[in-house]
């Protein structure tokens, strides 16, 4: 069979698991072995240990959301040398040789959180902004769309910046020590891997909530059952999708068209969704009936 590993820079986190629905229609679709794979924290060495691993099993193909451009690049350079076909999706590594780049415009992306709390908040209030590795390329994008956007406002204040690395304890303890510190915001954009966890700290705290007295507004990115139920009930002001399925999907169907027929690999704009109180419902039972979200 051929094997194609589609790599995400953390398997243990719940987007991973909407990928995995895309890589297996795909697999099931062409008839190959293809699979999720990944480590199970946000670190560049993890990742670059995994694609070694890969490389050193002479797997057929690969596909590889980058969690670190820069130190990304040389593995991938590395398995192409190897004549292993490489491409990228959800966050891509330009300078590498990659084939074809599958995901959104992470610019885009950040700029649209902040028109979306902006639009909720006002033009004025104390925010933080959080990530789940704040100085991974792919986040300083989002920053850079998110701050185009900002910038326009000087009454809205950035009172921290929070940098969640590790697992999800650690990372609702760095979210709750910012809320602890401030806790008159009026707001929370994440760049990545965060807004469900400030959600649930929000909710279990019982404070922040859209309907109550004082919301705390939050927006970021990526759909799946916890942040669509957050959305609903009010924790969550409103989140962005960004087709994972699609991401999943075209990174095993491009590259086992390139090996059997011949059809060059091509990038692919999978574009924004954005979900609120006014249209979680539907989400929420396309996610009941089996369809892909995200």
């Amino acid at each position: 069979d051929i094997e194609i590993p589609v790599v995400y820079m953390n398997i243990s986190h719940p987007f991973a698991g909407l990928i995995k629905q895309g890589v297996d229609a795909a697999a099931k679709e062409y008839g190959v072995k293809a699979y999720i794979t990944g480590p199970t924290d946000w670190a560049t060495d993890a990742q670059v240990n995994v694609i070694e691993n890969l490389i050193a099993k002479k797997v057929d193909a690969m596909s590889i959301a980058v969690l670190d451009i820069p130190g990304m690049t040389p593995v991938i350079q590395k398995a192409l040398k190897s004549g292993i076909p490489v491409t990228c999706f959800n966050v891509d590594a330009p300078e590498s040789g990659r084939l074809s780049f599958t995901g959104e415009d992470l610019f885009k992306a950040g700029a649209a959180t902040a028109e979306t709390l902006v639009k909720h908040m006002g033009p004025k209030g104390k925010i933080m902004v959080s990530c789940v590795s704040l100085s991974a390329v792919w986040s300083l994008k989002r920053e850079e769309g998110v701050m185009s956007v900002l910038n326009k406002y000087p009454d809205i204040e950035i009172v921290d910046r929070v940098n969640a690395l590790g697992d999800e304890q650690a990372q609702y303890a760095a979210m709750e020590n910012s809320l602890m510190a401030h806790p008159d915001i009026n707001g929370m954009i994440s760049f990545g891997g965060t807004q469900f966890i400030f959600a649930r700290l929000l909710e279990n705290k019982g404070v922040g909530n859209l309907d109550s007295d004082k919301p705390i507004y939050n927006t970021g990115h990526d759909l799946f059952e916890e942040k669509l139920t957050q959305v609903k009930n009010g924790w969550a002001t409103a989140a962005f999708g960004q087709n994972p399925y699609e991401q999943g999907y075209q990174a095993v169907k491009q590259l086992v068209e390139f090996m059997m027929k011949d059809v060059k690999p091509y990038d692919i704009d999978t574009g924004v969704i954005e979900v609120d109180k006014s249209n979680v419902d539907k989400f929420i039972k396309d996610l009941a009936d089996g369809k892909p979200v995200g």
